[in-house]
C-alpha cells in the first residue's frame, strides 16, 4: 500500500528535489545517456514524480518550443530535427493538445520500462510491456531475454513483437530486417 505524503512532506521533498532539477536539467545537455540514468535509477517513484514536477516549475510557459528545445538537434533515430528556427508555438499552446488523463490515454511509465529492460525486475501493465517488447527488441535482446526481463512468456513476447512491427510499419517506421538476437551481435 503506497502512503500519500503529507503537505509539508511534498514541500520538503521539493526543496531537497530543486538541486537535483537543476543538476538534470545541466546533465541532459552536457553528459552521456548513461550518466542520466544513473541518475535518475537513484530516485524513489515519489522523488521522480516531485522531480517532474519541479522541473515543469521550471519552464516558462511563454517560450516558443523552437526556444525551450533548440539544444537538440537530433531525432531518436539520429537524424537532423526540422525545427524552424523562429517557431513561435509556445509551451503554453502546446500543453493544450494534451489529454486531461495521462494515464487514461497510455498509461506507461518509461522509467518502469527502462528499469525492467536494464534487468531490475518492475510491475508492468499492458501499455508498458508493449513498450518493452519493442524496445527490447530493436535493442537486439533475443525473445528469451526480453521475455525474462518483462516477466512475460515466449510467446507473448512474439505476439506483441509482431503487433509492434505492424503498427510500425503503418506509420513508415524503420523495422529491423535482421532475425532477433542477431542485431546486436
Amino acid at each position: 500500500m503506497t502512503q500519500e505524503l503529507t503537505a509539508e512532506e511534498c514541500g520538503d521533498l521539493v526543496e531537497r528535489l530543486r538541486p537535483e532539477a537543476a543538476a538534470l536539467v545541466v546533465g541532459v545537455r552536457e553528459e552521456a545517456r548513461q550518466q542520466i540514468t544513473e541518475r535518475l535509477h537513484t530516485l524513489s517513484r515519489h522523488e521522480l514524480e516531485a522531480l517532474a514536477v519541479v522541473l515543469a516549475a521550471m519552464a516558462d510557459p511563454e517560450r516558443s518550443l523552437g526556444e525551450a528545445f533548440a539544444w537538440i538537434d537530433f531525432d531518436e533515430y539520429g537524424d537532423p530535427l526540422p525545427w524552424p528556427s523562429k517557431a513561435s508555438r509556445t509551451i503554453r499552446q502546446m500543453a493544450s493538445t494534451a489529454l486531461p488523463d495521462r494515464r487514461g490515454r497510455s498509461g506507461i511509465d518509461e522509467v518502469a520500462v527502462e528499469r525492467a529492460l536494464a534487468g531490475d525486475p518492475q510491475p508492468l501493465n499492458a501499455s508498458e510491456r508493449a513498450l518493452g517488447v519493442d524496445r527490447g527488441i530493436r535493442r537486439g535482446l533475443s525473445y528469451d531475454d526480453v521475455a525474462e526481463r518483462l516477466q512475460m512468456d515466449r510467446e507473448a513476447v512474439m505476439q506483441a513483437w509482431g503487433r509492434a512491427k505492424k503498427r510500425a510499419r503503418a506509420v513508415g517506421r524503420y523495422v529491423p530486417k535482421e532475425r532477433v538476437g542477431e542485431i546486436a551481435a
